[in-house]
Formats: structure tokens, C-alpha cells, sequence
């Protein structure tokens, strides 16, 4: 794969639902207690980052300290709400990727997007910013935001034997959450979401070349 596949499945008509149904929770919200919000969605976004490691690509994910109100102790991509000083989308995965882990954004080359995310639980609509960067950076982690940095390659991300699926709890509820189990990090919602959209995009791209 190359990041220039990459680009072009990006610039497609995304599968948006489709892709993102393989790995939605159910129930994807609890009724009665995620549909008070007063508001409207608050605009977010994430860095879906692509590095080369050893001879494939990897994405650095996140895991959360456990002091979020709502996504504490979760692997995540790094990101987070639109600022006021945020242009777009792009400005806003840009800098929570500087903030969280410490790349500098003039190191990113941005290619594309996947569909939005939105998150009942929270009201956050997440749009997924996809960029690259030559190497893997020297992360600096944001003691109060980030635990650590998990690096996953593509290629154990897109193997069906790490997909799997496991009953938790959410507002006292139990939900079955689809999603990757890398060594000993499982990771599900929304990031499940988008990582199910791009490996149905370079999927696609492959069956067309076949």
C-alpha cells in the first residue's frame, strides 16, 4: 500500500454508515439517558496519522488517563473539540495531535478525511483528519491528557483474527462493543468506526485491481 492509494480511496464517495455499522455498539445509544442534550453537537476532530514501520504503516493511538468525563482510561486517536482559533477540522486534529503527543504539524502532510462520528453519549461529532509524516516522531505526551502512545500497524488492525467483540457497560447498561483486540488493548467506539471505514476503502481499492 501506498500513501498515494491512500489518497485517491480518500477522494471516493466514502462508505460512511455501511462501513461504520461494522463496528457500532448495541445498543448505540441508551435511551432515556443519551437524548437530553440541549445543545447542539460540539464539532471535533481526530488525527488518523500514518507512519511507515517496519515495512508497512502504523497509526499512533492513545490511551486516555482515566480523569475524562466521558471516554477516561479509552484508546483513542488524538484529538478533541474545535477551538475558537480553529480554521476547520484540519486545524483542530492538527493541534490536539501537537498538544496530546507532540507532533509538530508542519511535519504532516494531510491527505484526506473519512465520514464524521457522532457520539451520543458525549454530543461530540468527530470528523477523522488522515494525514502522514515521513517517520515515526518523538512523542511528548501531555501528562494530563495522554498515558501512553500505542502503535499499531495496519496490517494487525486490518486482520480479521484481532477483530472481536465484548459486553460492557455504559450509564449502568450493558452494551456489546465490536472492535480490535491488539495485544492486550481492545479498542472500540467511534475509533473502532473509522479505522472500519478506511480498511473498507483500501479493501475496495484491492478487489478493484483484482
Amino acid at each position: 500500500m501506498t500513501i498515494e492509494t491512500v489518497q485517491k480511496v480518500l477522494a471516493r464517495e466514502l462508505p460512511g454508515a455501511a462501513a461504520h455499522a461494522l463496528m457500532t455498539p448495541e445498543p448505540n445509544h441508551v435511551k432515556g439517558i443519551e437524548e437530553i442534550h440541549q445543545h447542539s453537537p460540539v464539532n471535533s476532530a481526530v488525527l488518523m496519522l500514518l507512519m511507515p514501520y517496519r515495512e508497512d504503516w502504523a497509526i499512533p493511538f492513545i490511551q486516555r488517563t482515566s480523569v475524562g468525563k466521558y471516554h477516561g482510561g479509552q484508546i483513542a486517536l488524538p484529538g478533541g473539540k474545535t477551538e475558537p482559533e480553529d480554521t476547520n477540522a484540519r486545524d483542530t486534529a492538527l493541534r490536539e495531535c501537537h498538544e496530546e503527543i507532540g507532533v509538530n504539524p508542519e511535519d504532516v502532510t494531510i491527505i484526506g478525511s473519512l465520514s464524521d462520528v457522532y457520539i451520543p453519549l458525549s454530543n461530540f461529532n468527530i470528523t477523522p483528519i488522515v494525514g502522514t509524516i515521513p517517520k515515526i516522531p518523538n512523542f511528548v505526551l501531555s501528562e494530563d491528557e495522554v498515558e501512553e502512545v500505542i502503535v499499531i500497524p495496519l496490517n494487525d488492525l486490518f486482520d480479521d483474527k484481532n477483530k472481536t467483540s465484548r459486553s460492557l457497560y455504559r450509564n449502568d447498561r450493558q452494551i456489546v462493543a465490536p472492535g480490535y483486540k491488539i495485544d492486550n488493548h481492545f479498542i472500540w467506539g467511534a475509533t473502532a468506526m473509522m479505522i472500519a471505514e478506511l480498511e473498507t476503502l483500501l479493501k475496495t481499492s484491492n478487489n478493484d485491481r483484482t
